[in-house]
């Protein structure tokens, strides 16, 4: 029997607008969401500014492609009712691109790979990190993810925990309420490298399945909105193309996204 104990809210409302108020957005400005709790790829600096590899990615494809765009931080759990409602157009938010989602939304072309590992901050116990493995052991990782549809199809015996955001499932995993995390590669990666996880490690293999974490990361928008995925695209041709992307990579990771 799987066993799951959901560490969430109920949807939140959006937290925050930045750089514009809502009533005061322009009816031709792209309101682009992200979460601003999803670091490396957007979080808040102590300053209390929105940044993060997705966030500059975003910018630099609107600036490319000669949008006008603002950035709308709201948890993750919201975004897809927005983009519906039409509260925003464009979600930054990490999304896989997988065949369920396709059904609702369109995506651009990939920015970045969708693989995830495993973290543990006792990562000597888990050098098994297969299903049968972690059998009754307490796994993490955030809720409505392509992550947590692959806990619940394949670690059915594990204990699973559901955070709403990858903040929450790591302040657990150094805190002990939870053995392991699985998170995208490059969020796996900053965490280790940061002050509350050090000690932390990558246990197991990446894992790269296109059956369960899709073709990729991309930007999703709404299906109707042919001609502004097109200027998206562009965009982020021109700043592949131009070398903006490698140096925007090079300047978070020290390995290539994608």
């Amino acid at each position: 029997m799987t066993m799951i104990r959901r560490c969430v809210l109920p949807m939140a409302a959006i937290l925050a607008v930045l750089t514009l108020a809502a009533g005061n957005l322009r009816a031709d400005q792209i309101r682009v969401a992200t979460e601003g709790t999803y670091r490396p790829f957007s979080y808040m600096t102590a300053g209390g500014e929105l940044t993060g590899f997705d966030v500059e990615l975003v910018q630099a494809i609107c600036k490319a492609a000669g949008l006008d765009c603002v950035m709308v931080t709201m948890d993750n759990d919201a975004v897809m009712p927005a983009l519906k409602d039409k509260k925003v157009d464009v979600l930054a938010t990490g999304m896989s691109v997988t065949e369920k989602r396709k059904k609702v939304v369109a995506f651009t072309n990939p920015t970045r790979s969708s693989g995830k590992q495993f973290v543990s901050c006792t990562p000597d116990k888990f050098p098994d990190v297969s299903p049968a493995a972690l059998k009754g052991h307490a796994i993490g990782t955030q809720t409505g993810t392509t992550s947590a549809d692959f806990f619940q199809s394949e670690y059915g015996t594990a204990d699973i925990r559901l955070y709403k955001s990858m903040d929450e499932a790591f302040q657990d995993l150094t805190a002990g309420r939870v053995e392991l995390v699985l998170a995208q590669s490059a969020v796996g990666y900053d965490f280790t490298q940061s002050p509350a996880g050090a000690g932390c490690k990558f246990v197991g293999q990446r894992m790269e399945s296109a059956k369960y974490f899709g073709e990729g990361v991309a930007l999703a928008l709404r299906p109707e909105d042919t001609k502004l995925r097109d200027a998206l695209n562009d965009g982020l041709q021109k700043i592949i193309a131009d070398g903006t992307y490698k140096a925007l990579n090079a300047k978070y990771f020290p390995f290539p996204l994608n």
